[in-house]
C-alpha cells in the first residue's frame, strides 16, 4: 500500500515528545475549542433549576454568610481587624476559585478518557478549558466580591485599579497549577480522591479565614506561608480591595508563580503527552 507524504506528515511516533514550539503553535491553533466548550458548559450549569444562572450569584453570597457566622461571628477570629468581613470576601472567593480549578485539573484526564482515546488533539486543552471554565463561572462572584466590599463600608481607591490585574496573574498560576495537576492526576489515580482533603488543608494554610501576619510572628515561618501560591495571591487582592498588609516575599511569590509555574506546568505536562488515554 502506497501512502501519500500527507498522511506520513499526520503519523504521530509513539513515545514522541513534541516541540514545544510546534505544541503551543496546535494549542493556540484549537483555541476556540478552550474557549466555546466551557461557555458553554458554564451556560448550561444550573439550568434544571428553578433559578438557574442566578445560582452563579446566589452561591458565593451564601458561601460568605456561612464563613461569616462561623469564623466571624461564633469563633470570632477577627482580631480586632477594623473590616473583617471585608477581608473575609476576598479570602474566600479568590481561594474557591483557584481552589476549583485544581479539582478540576487532577480529575481532566480521567474524567475526558473516552474523548483523549478517539481524538487527536494536544491534551493540554483540557486542563487549560477546565481554568477557563472556573475563570468564567467566577465573573458574577466577583461582582458579588465588588458590591459586597462596599455594603462593609470599604471605599474605592486607587488600588482596586490593580484588582483586574491581580486577577490576570492569578489566571496564569492557575494555569500553571491545572497543568501540573492534570499530569499528576493522570500518573495517581488515588490523587482524585484525596485531592478534597489536600484542598482543605490548603484552605487554613492560606489565611483564608484569618490574618496569617496575626498569628505568626516568625519572620522565618511567614516566609514558609510565602511558598503556598493561594498564600500570595490573597495576601496581593487583600492589598489592592481591603487595604491588607503588603508583605514583601508574598508579592515576589505571586509574581515568581506566575512567571515560572505555566511554563514548567507546560513542559511537565507536554513530557506525558503520548502517555494519556493509553
Amino acid at each position: 500500500m502506497l501512502i501519500d507524504d500527507h498522511s506520513e506528515a499526520d503519523l504521530v511516533t509513539l513515545g514522541h515528545v513534541p516541540a514545544m514550539r510546534d505544541y503551543l503553535a496546535d494549542l493556540w491553533g484549537r483555541r476556540e475549542f478552550a474557549v466555546v466548550v466551557p461557555f458553554n458548559d458554564v451556560r448550561v450549569q444550573n439550568m434544571n433549576t428553578k433559578l438557574g444562572p442566578l445560582w452563579h450569584v446566589i452561591n458565593p453570597i451564601m458561601q460568605i454568610a456561612v464563613y461569616w457566622i462561623i469564623f466571624g461571628v461564633v469563633l470570632d477570629v477577627s482580631r480586632g481587624m477594623d473590616n473583617y468581613l471585608g477581608f473575609l470576601i476576598v479570602g474566600v472567593l479568590l481561594f474557591t476559585l483557584s481552589s476549583r480549578v485544581l479539582l478540576d485539573s487532577v480529575r481532566a484526564m480521567e474524567r475526558d478518557e473516552g474523548l483523549i482515546r478517539s481524538v487527536q488533539f494536544p491534551r493540554a486543552l483540557l486542563p487549560i478549558s477546565a481554568v477557563i471554565e472556573q475563570t468564567m463561572a467566577f465573573v458574577p462572584a466577583a461582582g458579588v466580591l465588588l458590591v459586597a466590599l462596599l455594603l462593609t463600608g470599604e471605599v474605592p481607591d486607587v488600588s482596586w485599579l490593580a484588582f483586574p490585574f491581580i486577577l490576570f496573574i492569578q489566571f496564569l498560576i492557575n494555569i500553571g497549577l491545572g497543568l501540573v495537576g492534570a499530569r499528576a492526576g493522570f500518573a495517581v489515580r488515588d490523587l482524585s480522591q484525596i485531592i478534597s482533603h489536600v484542598i482543605r488543608m490548603l484552605f487554613y494554610f492560606s489565611g483564608v479565614i484569618f490574618e496569617v501576619s496575626r498569628y505568626v510572628e516568625d519572620p522565618a515561618l511567614l516566609k514558609f506561608f510565602a511558598l503556598n501560591p493561594f498564600y500570595d495571591i490573597l495576601v496581593v487582592a487583600r492589598w489592592s480591595l481591603v487595604n491588607g498588609e503588603l508583605l514583601v516575599w508574598p508579592v515576589l511569590g505571586f509574581f515568581a508563580y506566575a512567571t515560572i509555574l505555566p511554563a514548567v506546568g507546560m513542559r511537565f505536562f507536554v513530557k506525558a503527552e503520548h502517555r494519556y488515554g493509553g
